[in-house]
């Protein structure tokens, strides 16, 4: 993807103030090949032990545009909190943002969630995601994943609950050729899978052909 970047460190900070941070910081400016990069961080304290890092990242050049950010809390009580973001802009339109966020519990458990979207020269792609882990290790949450261009379309998904977990798949090809499939886990049975090809006209054939 062409891309096309931001030009000072001032706009890391305003990039990672987007996460409700304020913070004094030193901030840098660099030439890369034509681009400039701008970067800030900074670490420090809540007053009762806790500790966060915030960090942005800015460039700019003929191609593009790029930034990043983001903001991590590590608490007392063993709790983490981070989030983090990413966009990126291409001087022919192409685009990508991406999000990311964790959270870490003091008895173990956790949540995550991601989300990310990408358009360029007919291309797209979308995935996004929310899962969590109790504190006895039990797996829950579901994703999904489409993408589409000039090869095709894929289409996924996961899920997971109650010690089992699946993921679903269909995928078809420029010619229309579909494959359709299911693996699933559960906890003590093990894996299973099943999978079907169709041609354009629905007929079932064999797959990889």
């Amino acid at each position: 993807m062409n891309m096309k970047f931001p030009r000072t460190a001032a706009l890391a900070l305003a990039c990672a103030a987007a996460f409700g941070v304020s913070l004094q910081a030193q901030a840098r400016e660099h030439g890369w090949r034509g681009a400039h990069a701008g970067h800030v961080g900074a670490t420090y304290g809540d007053g009762s032990g806790g500790v966060t890092h915030v960090r942005g990242t800015r460039v700019h050049g003929a191609r593009g545009t790029a930034g990043h950010a983001s903001k991590t809390t590590y608490g007392p009580d063993g709790s983490i909190n981070h989030k983090g973001g990413t966009n990126i802009t291409g001087a022919n339109g192409g685009s990508f943002t991406g999000r990311n966020s964790y959270t870490r519990n003091p008895d173990g458990s956790s949540s995550w969630s991601d989300t990310a979207s990408k358009n360029a020269h007919g291309d797209s792609y979308d995935h996004g995601g929310n899962w969590s882990r109790g504190s006895d290790g039990s797996l829950s949450g579901s994703s999904q994943t489409s993408a589409s261009g000039a090869r095709g379309t894929y289409d996924a998904s996961s899920n997971a609950a109650d010690g089992t977990f699946t993921h679903d798949t269909t995928a078809t090809n420029a010619a229309g050729v579909t494959y359709t499939g299911q693996s699933s886990y559960t906890k003590g049975e093990g894996w299973t899978h099943t999978g079907t090809c169709t041609d354009a006209q629905g007929n079932v054939i064999a797959c990889g052909h």
